[in-house]
């Protein structure tokens, strides 16, 4: 069953570092995944989130939605070597909630 790692990306401390997590992506093909949103630009319907803007990190709100083939595979990617040093740079730089969901079964 596919899983999803949802990312709500709420503050950029410093947005120059934070271009340095732009190799992410090589390590999510790595175990199978692959983005499926990755958008500063959302309609709020409920709640106190902010749309972004790519061009000003004043408001760095993003949504990010990457589907991995399961559980498994999601977590391996989460703990592995490959992004231990891009999760570091994305925590030092940023601030974010990210939780991680099976697929409903078809």
């Amino acid at each position: 069953m596919p899983a999803y790692l949802i990312v709500h990306r709420r503050k950029i401390t410093d947005a120059d570092s934070l271009k340095r997590y732009d190799h992410v992506e090589g390590t999510i093909g790595k175990f199978g995944g692959k983005v499926l949103i990755r958008s500063d630009e959302f309609l709020v319907l409920e709640g106190q989130w902010q749309s972004g803007s790519r061009s000003d990190d004043g408001r760095p709100e993003r949504i990010t939605v990457i589907e991995f083939p399961d559980m498994a595979q999601l977590r391996r990617w989460y703990g592995s070597q490959d992004y231990a040093e891009l999760k570091e740079i994305r925590t030092e730089n940023s601030t974010s909630d990210i939780v991680a969901v099976e697929g409903a079964a078809g």
